[in-house]
């Protein structure tokens, strides 16, 4: 099987598990990133092996795990803010438990650690703020008739929260445009050279089909999610397109200075998930501060 058709294949099948679990509702979303962050977490503390550093790979992903199951329960409205505190001694823990494990380079080790949750965990959790909001009382729940427990909120969700996957859905649509025409664009057409030095097959053509890509499909999705104007998704395109480029080229640069092609080979022709999402990383964030600033 040629590369092109594994790849697209593979690309098939992420956008349609992407798409369904976003769809479906808010428990398939909660498992769908939950499951890619802790995959993503993994790969990123096993390519850091390759430094010999030696990173506290389970702590890391468990905190990586709670940070996100925390925002999303805050997001809906189940818990307020002072259980971000518990975060505070996890990551003293970190710095204590690097005591017992007599590795060398503890720092680095440590540094480590708290890389995979910054550049994995914080991000993706952001996601819960896109998609989610109390219908009910803040912090109370009250529907009406007695305060719910935490398994029927998560499993019977209606009348309880809100969840709209339209902006997430944008995003991600936006990010595959802009894959799509920079490949279309890029390989035929690439003759200078994005960032020869970290990514010698990234071309300034790519980088220009990819956002005229982005921009189309910006436009047409303002027609169809009208949670916002055609502007701010335009915006949203060029965010997603300058810093998702960034993006990708810091996995890239983090792939070189460890000697690796890929972050992973769970994915046929694409790598792993971090190679899949590293635009997300980056970009998500900012997209994130955006929509904050705007609503």
């Amino acid at each position: 099987m040629s590369n092109f058709i594994q790849r697209s294949i593979t690309g098939i099948f992420i956008i349609i598990i992407l798409v369904g679990g976003i769809l479906l509702n808010a428990l398939s979303f909660f498992l769908l990133f939950l499951i890619i962050i802790i995959v993503s977490m993994l790969e990123f503390y096993r390519m850091a092996r390759h430094t010999k550093a030696r990173p506290q790979k389970y702590f890391g992903v468990l905190i990586g795990v709670v940070f996100f199951i925390v925002n999303f329960l805050f997001a809906v409205g189940f818990i307020n803010q002072k259980y971000f505190y518990v975060f505070i001694p996890l990551v003293v823990l970190v710095f204590i438990n690097e005591l017992f494990l007599n590795n060398n380079r503890p720092f680095t080790n440590i540094a480590y650690t708290l890389l995979g949750i910054i550049y994995v965990a914080i991000p993706l959790s952001m996601i819960n703020y896109l998609v989610l909001s109390p219908a009910g009382e803040l912090f109370g729940l009250q529907t009406g008739e007695e305060t719910v427990d935490i398994v029927n909120y998560i499993f019977q969700p209606e009348r309880k929260i809100i969840y709209s996957s339209h902006i997430l859905l944008g995003f991600f649509f936006l990010i595959w445009a802009y894959d799509t025409g920079a490949y279309v664009i890029g390989i035929p057409f690439g003759k200078h050279k994005l960032f020869k030095r970290i990514s010698p097959r990234k071309s300034w053509e790519g980088l220009f089909g990819g956002i005229f890509f982005a921009f189309i499909i910006s436009i047409i999705i303002s027609k169809i999610f009208i949670d916002l104007r055609m502007l701010d998704w335009l915006i949203i395109a060029l965010i997603v397109t300058t810093i998702g480029t960034f993006g990708d080229l810091v996995e890239s640069m983090f792939k070189r200075s460890v000697g690796v092609k890929d972050s992973g080979n769970i994915l046929p022709g694409h790598g792993g998930l971090l190679d899949r999402f590293d635009g997300v990383f980056l970009s998500l964030p900012v997209v994130f501060a955006y929509i904050q600033f705007i609503t």
